[in-house]
């Protein structure tokens, strides 16, 4: 390749076309043979008049001009020149171009691809036999294998950053066929990976290595599992610049995804062995949260910078617990048909016994008319570890000899109850006050159709003012609360049906309910401990490397163990079902980062402000077409003008 300051061509004999444009320029401009004498008498009739349209003896200099640079420029691109080239000889032996493809190289791919193309052209134009190896995991293209550069570079355009960790292979099996010696040039993540150091190691002892770092800061995201979750924002590199802002994505009210909430992260962030790192709490108010789909870091594009909202995020699960024997013709008698209504599609709900719903961990537990009996103690243990458990009277809990010591009431009640006609009665049913300001359920409109006709009474106690969440117009109470540990118990003193009161057939109903169990806290999953009772997770939904998402139509269930794993082939980030059990699968998380010479001992690291790679020849192709183009224009404006000339002579 020859030089010239900081442009270089890669074919220069080519420029020595050069030389014959001032030849050409001399032909367009010679004078065209001088014209014949010829006498005719008539041209006597001619004399004294004066041509308004004289032709040209010679062509314009400035259309000259035009075309000397339309060929210069078609010259000069087939002399392939590229600024800034590589001062480096280009070699002889094979290259073998070594691209790390998991999320991390998403965000730069495009750059990424120019690079590996750029040496895969200039191999190409040298001779060299070239391979392509993609550090993706997906082994099924066996060892490296040398070949053609037009075949290594239809690999690469159809070559794809994958939704999981770049994998490196073993070493000794993929350059198992591999000549004793070639060039290496490794297009880096910019982290550091298993078998990283040994596949280095192997390919130093073949050749030289040349390592091209990320141009920008790698940056990913992840999920605790505490009960309070929370986003932890990670960068390696980018020097200089700050972290960004992480953005809540899911649907509005009229069920367009759209950005919900934009979290902004600490203006102080703890560095770490080279990674800035941020904690933002997902404070939110709970009817947003629920409706946040995926979360993801502002102007990143990767599975890495997407964390997927599963049942740690967005989702409840409530169990209802109640007399399930009302046969199919009495199933608007069953307490549990109105809460079943009222939950669907605003929670997960199970159903059965207490000793078959509390393995499940739900985060709310309701109990229609339902007493604890044998399971009570582990449901007060469920309870005080951090769960919410609603309760709604009913005829068996008003006949309960028991009353007064149930441990799993948020007040002491009275035996029997009070209703319209009873021994403890009011003269008409009772509608309900407007709800307290401060309480769960403010700001919720109360019908006034809405009534009362029987409730179960608390005992008189100093602290019941301060557990009453809604009352009724004379005061006494309808929904209470009180603490058990670091958990929460809730009564409705009144029933779940239509029995003592038509709150379950309104709205408000519906409302009182989700504002409860969007106030639940949301029992932590765990998606990386396999259970016995889910062997095998279904993909739901997938992405793609660049975080958008994906088909996952083809991909079978995956084993329980393998998603204790984290995404990986054929297990890609995504959502996936077990059951009753929604989890994700998110690529973000701890970053190592491997960016200095000290991580890439015995190669030559390449600084992205240096690389080479910015081929001019299409520039001057394009350049030679609008000079043509401008030719042509001029061309036209001259051959109009001598036509409105001659017309112009002809009137005359």
């Amino acid at each position: 390749m020859l030089t010239i300051g900081p442009l270089g061509f890669a074919a220069p004999w080519l420029l020595a076309a050069l030389g014959a444009l001032p030849l050409l320029w001399w032909l367009l401009r010679a004078l065209p043979p001088a014209p014949r004498d010829v006498v005719f008498p008539g041209t006597a009739l001619m004399a004294g008049l004066a041509d308004p349209s004289a032709l040209a003896r010679r062509t314009p200099w400035w259309l000259l001009a035009l075309r000397m640079l339309a060929l210069a420029a078609v010259i000069a691109a087939m002399a392939g020149p590229v600024w800034r080239p590589d001062p480096r000889p280009a070699g002889v032996g094979p290259l073998l171009v070594v691209v790390d493809a998991g999320w991390a190289a998403a965000p730069d791919w495009a750059g990424v691809q120019a690079r590996a193309r750029a040496a895969i052209d200039r191999a190409e134009g040298a001779g060299r036999p070239v391979a392509l190896w993609l550090a993706d995991g997906q082994d099924g293209r066996g060892a490296v294998r040398f070949g053609t550069a037009a075949e290594a570079e239809a690999r690469l355009r159809a070559a794809l950053p994958q939704p999981w960790a770049t994998r490196h292979p073993d070493p000794v099996a993929a350059l198992a066929d591999a000549p004793a010696a070639f060039d290496t040039l490794w297009l880096s993540d910019g982290l550091d990976h298993p078998r990283r150091a040994d596949w280095l190691a192997a390919l130093s002892a073949r050749g030289a290595v040349t390592v091209v770092p990320p141009a920008r800061a790698v940056r990913s995201l992840a999920l605790t599992g505490d009960d309070q979750p929370a986003l932890v924002l990670r960068q390696a590199g980018g020097a200089g610049t700050g972290l960004p802002a992480v953005l809540a994505i899911g649907p509005d009210p009229q069920g367009v995804q759209r950005q919900l909430a934009r979290l902004a992260p600490p203006p102080a962030a703890t560095a770490t062995d080279g990674v800035l790192s941020a904690t933002l709490p997902l404070d939110l108010p709970p009817e947003l949260r629920n409706r946040i789909t995926r979360l993801a870091i502002e102007g990143e594009a990767s599975a890495g910078a997407v964390v997927l909202a599963d049942d740690r995020v967005r989702r409840h699960k409530v169990a209802l617990v109640g007399d399930a024997r009302a046969t199919e013709g009495q199933a608007l008698l069953s307490p549990l048909h109105y809460l079943r209504q009222a939950l669907t599609g605003r929670a997960d709900v199970v159903e059965g016994g207490l000793a078959d719903v509390l393995p499940a961990a739900p985060d709310v537990v309701i109990l229609a008319d339902a007493l604890p009996d044998a399971e009570g103690a582990a449901l007060a243990r469920w309870v005080a570890d951090g769960g919410l458990l609603v309760r709604f009277a009913g005829p068996r809990m008003a006949a309960s000899d028991e009353l007064e010591g149930d441990p799993l009431l948020p007040v002491r009640l009275r035996p029997g109850g009070r209703d319209a006609g009873g021994a403890l009665a009011w003269g008409t049913p009772r509608a309900l006050a407007p709800f307290d300001a401060q309480g769960p359920f403010a700001g919720l409109a109360v019908p006034t159709d809405v009534t009362v006709r029987a409730q179960l009474l608390p005992e008189p106690d100093p602290d019941l003012a301060g557990r009453i969440l809604s009352a009724l117009t004379d005061g006494t109470p309808l929904v209470t609360r009180g603490p058990l540990g670091q958990g929460s118990i809730v009564l409705f003193h009144t029933t779940a049906n239509t029995d003592w009161s038509n709150l379950p057939l309104s709205g408000l109903f519906v409302q009182m309910l989700d504002r409860l169990v969007q106030s639940a806290r949301v029992t932590a999953v765990t998606p990386a401990t396999p259970s016995t009772d889910a062997p095998h997770w279904t993909p739901q939904a997938v992405l793609d490397g660049f975080g958008r998402p994906a088909d996952a139509g083809g991909l079978a269930p995956v084993a329980a163990a393998a998603f204790a794993a984290g995404p990986a082939p054929g297990a890609p980030a995504g959502i996936y079902a077990a059951g009753e059990r929604r989890a994700a699968l998110n690529a973000g998380g701890a970053l190592v980062p491997a960016l200095g010479a000290a991580d890439w001992p015995g190669a030559a690291l390449e600084s992205a402000a240096r690389a080479p790679g910015l081929a001019l020849g299409g520039w001057l192709l394009a350049l030679a077409a609008l000079a043509l183009a401008l030719d042509t224009l001029g061309s036209a404006w001259l051959a109009g003008g001598r036509r409105t000339g001659a017309r112009a002579g002809a009137g005359a």
